[in-house]
Formats: structure tokens, C-alpha cells, sequence
């Protein structure tokens, strides 16, 4: 039986019209539009996300952390970073699930979606794709309000070589999905912005990062504090304007954003 057989027999490559559009409308790129306007600077995890997806150190890349802190806006700059250096605008799939009505119609959401996205804007399944040399993001929003999230995932990438980006506000319904994973998943803890990205977004200045992303494992270490004491002593000046601003704002980038 032939692939056209199939897809006559099976109409799963069909979505509800008001959810495909909202598809649509997650990814605008695809018909040569621009996403909205995102801010200038970034928040570090940015380029972890980039570290992952081009290094390939795992098929799925987990950004945890609460709302408000930048997680959609990572993404959308990665996006565009990734259009920006050619890939295709058809190779990347965004979809943001806690907006979207619908979905409780499927059976298996996230499948379903790639199965309607290979078909109407891929035109080839994944690992055409993969075999022809190139590669495919599939970026997925706020993922851990689905049912069963992490069993989908781990259907997908055992069926399919493509590269997973899921950002997840709610960190115990991400962790439940962390044992079915194993083995296929790398997960950024992400908070409120830290001093460096407050001196960054509210003064232009530069205020040098001591521990890497994930890097706690360094604080058991005598060195890792007296390095930091030493930082905190060169930066006395930037380190408290900033943390004055943290005081004053919080810690979300929106707030921080904006000038008095």
C-alpha cells in the first residue's frame, strides 16, 4: 500500500479549522512575515538553547522556570536566529498550547500536530528531511498543560530525527515527565533575571557572570565563593546599582525593561 493509499484512508492529517489557524498564526514565517517585535537584549539561557540545538546533546531541550521570565521570548529569538542563518522557514514548527482551542478534540495532540504539520507545510516527514541533510526545530510553548505530554515526546524522537525545544512554567508537571524521558532530555532551570542581566537591560553595562547555566554542582567548591567574593569586590559599584534596580522592580524582564 502507498503512502497516498494511506493518507486516503486515514484523515488524521486534518486539524479543526480554528486551531489549525491558530497554528498559522504562531508561525508567521512560514508566509514570509515577521514574528512580533521581540527586546534587543537576551537573557543568557538564549544561547544555552542555541549550545543544545546545535551540539545536539539531546533530541528534546527542556526551559523550565515561572512565567513572566522570558521563556516565549527565548524561543521567538532563537527562531529568528536560526531563519537568520538560512534554515528554512517550512523547517520550523512553533506551536504555544496554553492559548489554544481545540486541542480537546485530539487524541494525542502533539503527534497530530506534527502529523498535520509534515503534511501541509513540510510536505515530507521529518526524516525525509533529516535524510536529505537538513534538520527541523519543533519549538512547543507552555507543553506540560497537555495530557501525556512526555509520552508523546518520547514517541516522537524514537520515531523521528528532528530537535525538540519545550518551555514549562509549572516545574512539577515537567519533573513528571522527566522518568519517561530519561536518556532523551536536557533541562534549563530558569528564574528571574540575575544581576548581570539587570545591570545588561537597565544600564548597558557589562557585569561579568561568575557560574555557567546549571552550574551548581561549583557551589560545594571553597574557590567557586572566593572567586565571587573577589567579583563582588571589583563590580562593588555596578553590583549594587543593580541590585538597587532588582529592589526596586523585581526580577521580571518586563519590568526591568522599562526606563525611568
Amino acid at each position: 500500500m502507498s503512502a497516498s493509499d494511506l493518507k486516503a484512508l486515514w484523515p488524521g492529517y486534518q486539524l479543526p479549522e480554528g486551531l489549525a489557524r491558530s497554528i498559522l498564526r504562531d508561525n508567521p514565517w512560514w508566509e514570509g512575515a515577521p514574528s512580533r517585535v521581540l527586546p534587543p537584549r537576551r537573557r543568557r539561557f538564549v544561547e544555552e538553547i542555541h549550545r543544545s540545538l546545535e551540539r545536539k546533546l539531546a533530541p528534546i531541550t527542556v526551559v523550565c522556570g515561572p512565567r513572566q521570565v522570558g521563556k516565549t521570548t527565548a524561543q521567538l529569538q532563537v527562531i529568528n536566529d536560526l531563519l537568520g542563518r538560512g534554515v528554512p522557514p517550512s523547517n520550523v514548527l512553533r506551536v504555544q498550547f496554553d492559548d489554544l482551542a481545540g486541542l480537546g478534540k485530539l487524541a494525542d495532540p502533539i503527534l497530530r500536530i506534527v502529523d498535520w504539520y509534515e503534511h501541509t507545510v513540510l510536505h515530507r516527514t521529518l526524516n525525509e528531511v533529516a535524510h536529505a541533510g537538513d534538520r527541523t526545530y519543533l519549538f512547543f510553548d507552555e507543553v506540560q498543560n497537555l495530557r501525556d505530554w512526555a509520552p508523546q515526546l518520547k514517541h516522537l524522537v524514537d520515531h523521528a530525527t528532528t530537535q525538540v525545544v519545550v518551555t514549562g512554567s509549572s516545574a512539577l508537571r515537567i519533573a513528571v515527565g522527566h522518568d519517561s524521558l530519561a536518556g532523551r532530555i536536557r533541562t534549563l532551570e530558569v528564574g528571574t533575571l540575575t544581576l548581570s542581566e539587570i545591570a545588561s537591560i537597565r544600564f548597558d553595562r557589562t557585569l561579568s557572570v561568575a557560574l555557567p547555566i546549571n552550574g551548581i554542582d561549583r557551589i560545594g567548591q571553597q574557590s567557586t565563593w572566593l572567586e565571587l567574593r573577589a567579583l563582588a569586590s571589583a563590580h562593588r559599584e555596578l553590583r549594587d546599582q543593580a541590585f538597587d534596580a532588582f529592589a526596586e522592580r523585581g526580577g521580571s524582564p518586563r519590568a526591568s525593561s522599562v526606563r525611568s
